[in-house]
């Protein structure tokens, strides 16, 4: 991290050191590097308010911009649920907490924290050969069941658009079905309408006795490339389910084999369509004689698992209760174009800001009464799996839990970076409502940021995990824009001031919790603020 006039240089810069060569071996064994290179000179922290706590100085936009920058690389590919990229990035804030001298919370006294999974997912061996191309990446698969084998060896059969009145007999062909002029429309509307169109041609290939499909994706940006990433399996993006949640889509009639616009132009000069000046077939197939191979193999796993990151950083004299600051590090993974969807600001944003409280509460002053967990949770964007995971299984007594503080997408606040504006749960309209929301929003006028109700979101994220045991929370988020849950969530979008002012009165709420005499009060339904 950056020095500043208001930091403790010594200390910011050794930390930022030592993170850098904690993380540097495992990054370099899987071929990436941080994308710290490209993070912008965001100029001087604001001076904190008055009367703030000295620990806000550690909390600033650089920092909070080098994390999310790291975060929401392409090189973590989307952070899916027990991917790759998501373990890499518990490793990274497991690095971070262990360079701050907190203690492990997690399994075998580490700040890992497992949590069990069943897994349907694509086996080693599937893949489609022509001529002398194979394709074993870039590709989805939509099944039939949790656990199959299906192939299809030899011609080519030309099938258009999958739903034609005139498909010819399909017995021992590999059905090639082209998909184009789909236009970019997206959001949950558009991707039910998609994964219905799937299915259609799915049945009508059965119908005609193909044992599986292939689909050429001309269009993959919009919703029928976005829909695989939930209905479909791709490499290191399976379909998993955590005690009864997850794995809820549907199973086509035969399985589909979806592969990209890049592959899909190496298809077709080995079977001979001709395009267009715009890149679209202008022809069916010319060589009736091509012939490839389609293999595709699905296994359920049982062993399946991801992993939560936890750490303490024990009080001072009320040190046997705790506050629980949360955010998740997850998010939905890469397209079938390989296009990541980056997360940053659901939820690099959340993460950098945790990191930065997590900092400011080690190195930035004094210790609080209370203790202080720092919980970083996959499995959110699939059902708040890590945090239903940590509530049930709290290593920390939870009846000593006084406090949770629930930070998810905080990188996009409307108005300016001045006066942020921001939503909040359980607002002063729920019968949730406590002292510590009231304080939280009373604090937020220090930092010129103004609140609105965010309840529509009391149920969809970590914090509810917590709500549902009584604990006390309050869930800081911006609300959802129209980059949400789409590849464009970039790190450049986020307006790092803003962020800075949010994530200091996130770490000044929950110092005041952890300070007070008393744990926070229910105050039920209220008139106003």
């Amino acid at each position: 991290m950056r020095t500043s006039p208001l930091a403790a240089p010594a200390t910011r810069v050794v930390l930022a050191l030592a993170l850098a060569v904690a993380i540097g071996t495992s990054l370099a064994a899987q071929g990436t590097t941080s994308a710290s290179s490209e993070v912008p000179d965001l100029g001087e922290p604001t001076a904190a308010p008055d009367g703030a706590p000295e620990h806000l100085k550690l909390i600033d936009r650089q920092g909070l911009a080098e994390h999310a920058y790291w975060l929401a690389s392409d090189e973590r590919q989307g952070r899916f649920t027990s991917s790759a990229g998501q373990r890499a990035t518990a490793d990274y804030v497991a690095a971070h907490f262990k360079k701050l001298g907190l203690r492990p919370l997690g399994d075998k006294r580490g700040f890992l924290q497992k949590y069990p999974l069943t897994s349907v997912h694509i086996a080693k061996g599937t893949q489609l050969s022509f001529g002398r191309t194979k394709i074993t990446t870039g590709f989805a698969v939509l099944p039939s069941d949790d656990s199959f084998k299906a192939s299809a060896r030899g011609k080519f059969a030309w099938c258009g658009n999958g739903t034609g009145n005139s498909l010819p007999s399909l017995k021992g062909k590999i059905p090639l079905v082209v998909l184009h002029g789909l236009g970019s429309g997206t959001g949950s509307g558009n991707d039910l309408r998609a994964i219905g169109r799937y299915n259609a041609i799915a049945r009508k290939l059965a119908s005609k006795g193909a044992a599986a499909g292939l689909i050429c994706l001309l269009d993959d940006g919009g919703s029928h490339a976005n829909t695989l990433s939930y209905h479909g399996l791709l490499p290191d993006h399976p379909k998993l389910q955590f005690g009864k949640g997850g794995r809820r889509s549907q199973k086509m009639r035969i399985p589909l084999f979806v592969i990209n616009g890049e592959q899909s132009r190496a298809l077709f000069e080995h079977v001979g369509i001709e395009l267009d000046g715009e890149g679209e077939p202008k022809t069916a197939p010319k060589n009736n004689k091509a012939t490839g191979s389609l293999k595709i193999q699905v296994k359920e796993s049982k062993k399946a698992f991801s992993t939560n990151v936890v750490a303490v950083l024990d009080g001072a004299d009320k040190k046997n209760e705790a506050i629980v600051y949360s955010a998740h590090h997850d998010h939905m993974g890469e397209r079938v174009d390989g296009d990541a969807f980056n997360g940053a600001d659901d939820n690099a944003s959340g993460t950098a800001g945790l990191l930065e409280i997590a900092e400011a509460f080690a190195k930035g002053g004094p210790r609080p009464s209370r203790s202080v967990i720092f919980l970083s949770v996959s499995g959110e964007e699939l059902g708040l799996w890590g945090s239903e995971y940590f509530a049930e299984n709290s290593p920390w007594p939870r009846g000593r839990i006084v406090a949770n503080i629930n930070i998810d997408m905080i990188g996009r606040a409307e108005g300016t970076d001045e006066a942020p504006k921001m939503q909040i749960t359980p607002s002063h309209g729920h019968q949730k409502y406590s002292s510590m929301v009231r304080d939280a929003v009373e604090l937020g006028e220090k930092f010129g940021i103004s609140f609105t109700s965010g309840d529509q979101y009391y149920q969809r994220s970590d914090h509810y995990n917590f709500a549902k045991h009584g604990i006390p929370v309050v869930f800081f988020c911006d609300g959802e824009h129209p980059d949400y849950h789409q590849v464009t969530d970039h790190p450049d979008k986020l307006r790092y001031p803003a962020m800075e002012s949010i994530a200091r009165l996130a770490f000044w709420t929950g110092w005041n919790v952890a300070n007070a005499n008393q744990r926070p009060k229910e105050l039920g339904r209220q008139s106003g603020w």
